[in-house]
């Protein structure tokens, strides 16, 4: 093409337009011409979730970390002094809740003030320790709350039922991992989101074997004598 139009950059000329109808027509394979269902051509893309797995650990380090965060920085010093002789007395593991139900219990209270949400936040920012190891964190209801760090994505193929694609390709790497159903397409409100990718590579690859190891030792080896000539040039 004689102007690029996003990745379209190749010309056709009309002998190759020819040329492709002329195999379009005769609707047989070849090294050529593949001849597929639209289906295999698309793919539902998946949200692939998996589990946070937290919990508070107070220390003296993170101690002196608050004092960085914007949210604890507009405190009074009197309410900064109350909140770090508080929390230096509960130094050790917490559950992942712990600071919302700390700043309702110390709202309006002797020094602590007014204690809003974002001191809730500034804690467990602050604070916060994810680990492999530990247990799934889980929201009011029961349900796994997902760590937003591991969101992953899969392009399950249209012929293929995303519930055993699960099972046989994601799973076995990454036991905790679940779908997220709530992302839809919104045209047929399945989950996952349709889409559709040609890739040449994939249905027109051919398979070029590598060099032969003599051969390419034959090639070092001349590449190597031109060398210690030319070399042999420089030093005379």
């Amino acid at each position: 093409m004689r102007k690029s139009e996003g990745k379209k950059r190749r010309y056709i000329n009309d002998k190759q337009i020819n040329d492709i109808l002329r195999e379009y027509d005769s609707f047989t394979e070849s090294d050529i011409t593949k001849i597929f269902d639209t289906t295999d051509f698309g793919y539902r893309r998946i949200d692939i979730k998996r589990p946070l797995r937290a919990k508070l650990i107070i220390t003296e380090e993170g101690l002196d970390e608050l004092e960085e965060q914007a949210a604890f920085a507009k405190l009074t010093d009197e309410q900064k002094s109350a909140w770090k002789t508080f929390l230096k007395s509960e130094l050790g593991n917490k559950d992942y809740y712990w600071a919302e139900e700390v700043v309702k219990e110390k709202n309006n209270k002797d020094s602590f003030g007014k204690a809003t949400k974002a001191i809730a936040t500034v804690i467990m920012n602050t604070f916060t320790v994810i680990d492999s190891e530990f247990e799934i964190v889980l929201d009011k209801k029961g349900q796994a709350i997902h760590d937003s760090n591991l969101n992953d994505q899969e392009n399950v193929p249209l012929n293929k039922d995303i519930e055993e694609y699960f099972n046989e390709e994601v799973l076995p790497h990454v036991h905790d991992a679940f779908i997220d159903h709530s992302k839809r397409d919104e045209k047929d409100g399945k989950t996952g989101i349709v889409g559709y990718e040609i890739n040449f590579n994939r249905y027109f690859y051919k398979y070029t074997p590598p060099r032969a190891l003599h051969d390419i030792d034959a090639d070092l080896k001349a590449s190597e004598a031109r060398i210690s000539a030319l070399l042999a040039e420089v030093a005379e």
